[in-house]
């Protein structure tokens, strides 16, 4: 109850201001970045910040309440990852270890309430380290609901869950500015017929992102098979932000291939600033019941091909007249 009582007397240097007509968040709160002015103009989306190694940055975050009771949240910085799969825009949970970003982030208030139709601006620092590494370092201001407002099942024991909603925070430190992007790996697994028929294929890639800056990576993928014919490609493609160093496995599926197939599999990937990355390589596909068949055809021809000149040189040669 002490921890309590203290968290709330925070609270009360807080400034709270009426909730605007519309916000982003998951419809029952809303965390955005402060505007300048107080009232201001639309709020920003994110922050987009630029400091030098060493220095402190001083900015405000509001987090509003879309609904018709009081909410208490908690409030704390976090990293910025993508996720392994599909590479995801993600903010790290509080009981991680926040490495980056997050774990820069100071503010006096850690734990609000937040009346029915209202907003908190909550200040908070970030205290860019003396050693920090130039480019962009991605993470977000985040309010959590300060206890569980639903449950779930895994593994057979009860989760409470509590949601969190994010700020995205990009703050960029001076230094030499370097885009990348790359495709560590391509595969493509083809499951060769047994009967000689047209098939399809399993393809995951890889996109990293090698420089540091965050980016917005789209993806090409072509592939053809032998004589130049288009196989069809479809599933998942980049759509998110990638921080610095993050990477994300793509997977699609192939269709159309030959049961004797070389299969040419080409990524390209690209991102504002003329950032390019591509990687190609060719899968040999058979399926030894057509490769069987496409030998008995070769030898039925060749044999074909004898006889008929064996029959001319066994056929009799009409007789040459006397003189």
């Amino acid at each position: 109850m002490r921890k309590l009582a203290a968290a709330l007397v925070i609270v009360a240097s807080v400034l709270l201001t009426p909730a605007p007509a519309a916000a982003t968040g998951n419809g029952e709160w809303a965390v955005t970045p402060t505007p300048a002015g107080n009232p201001g103009p639309t709020p920003r989306l994110y922050f987009f910040l630029d400091a030098h190694a060493g220095e402190t940055v001083k900015e405000s975050v509001r987090v509003t309440n879309l609904t018709a009771k009081p909410r208490s949240f908690v409030i704390y910085g976090a990293d910025a990852y993508n996720t392994a799969r599909n590479g995801g825009f993600a903010i790290r949970t509080r009981t991680d270890a926040q490495k980056d970003l997050g774990s820069w982030v100071r503010s006096q208030v850690t734990a609000v309430e937040v009346p029915a139709r209202t907003s908190a601006d909550i200040p908070f620092t970030i205290a860019v380290p003396a050693n920090a590494t130039p480019g962009d370092h991605v993470g977000g201001i985040v309010a959590m609901e300060a206890s569980a407002s639903s449950t779930a099942q895994a593994d057979g024991a009860t989760v409470n869950i509590q949601r969190a909603v994010a700020a995205r925070v990009y703050l960029r430190v001076a230094g030499a500015v370097v885009p990348g992007l790359g495709v560590p790996e391509l595969n493509l697994d083809v499951r060769a017929p047994l009967l000689p028929t047209i098939t399809g294929g399993d393809l995951e890639y890889t996109v990293a992102n090698v420089g540091n800056i965050h980016l917005v990576p789209a993806a090409t993928v072509t592939m053809t098979g032998l004589f130049g014919h288009r196989i069809t490609v479809t599933g998942a493609t980049p759509a998110s932000d990638m921080v610095p160093g993050a990477q994300g496995a793509f997977a699609m599926r192939a269709r159309g291939i030959w049961p004797l197939d070389v299969v040419t599999t080409a990524v390209a990937v690209r991102a504002e600033g003329d950032v390019f990355a591509q990687r190609t390589e060719r899968t040999v596909v058979v399926s030894w019941t057509a490769l069987l068949l496409l030998a008995l055809l070769i030898t039925g021809i060749v044999l074909l091909i004898r006889r008929r000149r064996r029959a001319r040189e066994l056929r009799p040669r009409g007789l040459v007249a006397a003189r």
